[in-house]
């Protein structure tokens, strides 16, 4: 996998806060992330789903940089941004992914990828693309909408190499039609390698149930060792985190007790934050078992948004972008498109094989939990800080 520098691409969803107390602009991501989800778990049919909050959220503060009057004013409220001026929160958004975007080879690997497309008779603010590039690594990029099919190969052809390959034909030719205004494009590549990798000689083919009277068959990864786990009785669940190599994140799962019990556990999980799941889980010597899976998710965000109450700025005649073209202009998004991908293997997420380990030889332990996901369940991978993804899987 190459080590390269991250580059900014937009693509995720924020969630909005329960109660009447705004929440601090440290936890804003994480409600952020929670309403986000609440908002495509109302929308979405029961198929495998994931989304980046993380990624959604810079996408969109994007956006906000180039918005004015009820457009911007709508932004800054959902996506939790606070009362600062547009350039404390572009430095903020800067600070904020510094640290989290990067190609090394060791430890976490992450791109965000962000890029608004518009018309080509459209002239963009060059002191637009210039806060774009210095603060959220992303662009407004110019296309001819009258050639719908190399529009759409430059823009797919972009992404593919933006996120390795993993994130293919975003769009087709019909996006760029005669009412196309301004696209976004978001997406985040991530690549991580357990903490603790699973021994390739305990995965074995075991039965998984989509329901209680479907099952089916898919390799199940197994390992025994120190994990943060928890049982929660409000939420019905089994709660486990494990960490990644050299990282503060986490893969949390979140597994319902009985096989049809995602949908209220998701239900309930609509009034916690990921940080208020994980604060219940302790370090135990676990029996794990987790299914190998991949996830390609591809999202329109504008649904799950217009739900949280940002609405103004994909509304033909209310949309304001005036800070995003020199001339003022009628424009709006017409289109927000998010895709994210996931492998998940006994090394990690969507890395490279390497030396088999062995299991360890472990002496009987009347105190060891046991946490088999052979059910739907939800995962998130987060630290105290950010959401950068959060589905379910439901079946292979």
């Amino acid at each position: 996998m190459p080590s390269e520098c991250v580059f900014l691409i937009i693509w995720l969803i924020p969630m909005a806060s329960g109660g009447t107390t705004a929440p601090s602009l440290s936890a804003s991501p994480i409600v952020f992330a929670r309403n986000l989800f609440r908002a495509l778990n109302d929308e979405v049919p029961p198929v495998n789903m994931m989304v980046s909050p993380a990624a959604a959220r810079s996408a969109m503060t994007l956006v906000f940089m180039g918005a004015g009057g009820k457009s911007a004013d709508e932004l800054r409220s959902k996506l939790i941004l606070g009362v600062s001026n547009k350039s404390e929160v572009a430095k903020q958004h800067a600070e904020s992914w510094s640290d989290e975007c990067s190609c090394a080879k060791r430890g976490v690997a992450m791109r965000l990828v962000t890029r608004l497309y518009v018309n080509e008779e459209e002239k963009i603010r060059t002191d637009f693309n210039s806060m774009a590039l210095e603060f959220f690594n992303a662009e407004a990029d110019s296309l001819n909408y009258l050639n719908p099919e190399d529009s759409v190969k430059k823009v797919n052809k972009w992404l593919e190499k933006q996120t390795f390959y993993t994130v293919r034909n975003l769009f087709t030719p019909d996006v760029f039609n005669p009412d196309a205004s301004v696209i976004l494009v978001n997406s985040l590549f991530f690549r991580a390698k357990w903490d603790k990798i699973f021994p390739l000689q305990l995965t074995k083919v075991e039965d998984f149930w989509i329901n209680p009277r479907q099952r089916m068959e898919l390799p199940m990864m197994r390992q025994i060792g120190q994990f943060r786990y928890g049982e929660s009785k409000k939420l019905k669940s089994q709660i486990l985190q494990l960490p990644f190599e050299r990282s503060n994140m986490t893969m949390m799962f979140i597994l319902p007790t009985a096989i049809d019990g995602l949908a209220k556990l998701e239900e309930k999980l609509g009034q916690l934050d990921m940080n208020e799941v994980a604060a219940r889980s302790l370090m135990k010597e676990v029996d794990v078992t987790i299914p190998k899976f991949r996830i390609e998710s591809s999202v329109d965000l504008k649904v799950p948004l217009q739900k949280m109450g940002i609405n103004s700025v994909f509304e033909a005649g209310q949309a304001n972008l005036s800070g995003v073209f020199e001339k003022k202009s009628p424009q709006r998004i017409s289109e927000a498109r998010h895709k994210v991908f996931l492998n998940v293997t006994e090394f990690g997420c969507e890395v490279a094989p390497e030396s088999d380990v062995q299991p360890e030889v472990l002496k009987k332990n009347p105190d060891r939990k046991v946490f088999k996901a052979d059910r739907p369940f939800v995962f998130a991978i987060r630290d105290k800080k950010n959401v950068y993804f959060v589905g379910h899987f439901i079946k292979p």
